[in-house]
């Protein structure tokens, strides 16, 4: 929790962070906010959530398959993907 609150410190200009330390924290922030979301959701609701965060810095995001030109589309719309999203 020390992280985000660092962050909400530094948003309302409550921060004793230097200038340069700030400019080494917004580097660093992308990589470390998800981990810190993992991190509360292990403590608060461990049912959801998983053994290893979801995207850790480095790691590929990977798609579901894609679905055929003939299978139901996913927008719950009834007809088929081609006809629907499929084009756009």
């Amino acid at each position: 929790m020390i992280f985000p609150i660092a962050l909400q410190d530094i948003y309302i200009g409550n921060s004793k962070f230097t200038e340069k330390e700030i400019d080494q924290i917004d580097l660093e922030a992308p990589d470390l906010i998800p981990n810190c979301v993992a991190a509360i959701l292990r403590q608060s609701r461990p049912e959801l959530s998983r053994s290893v965060p979801a995207n850790l810095p480095g790691q590929l995001l990977k798609a579901g398959p894609k679905p055929g030109r003939n299978d139901a589309c996913s927008c719950g719309s009834r007809r088929k993907y081609k006809q629907c999203c499929g084009p756009n």
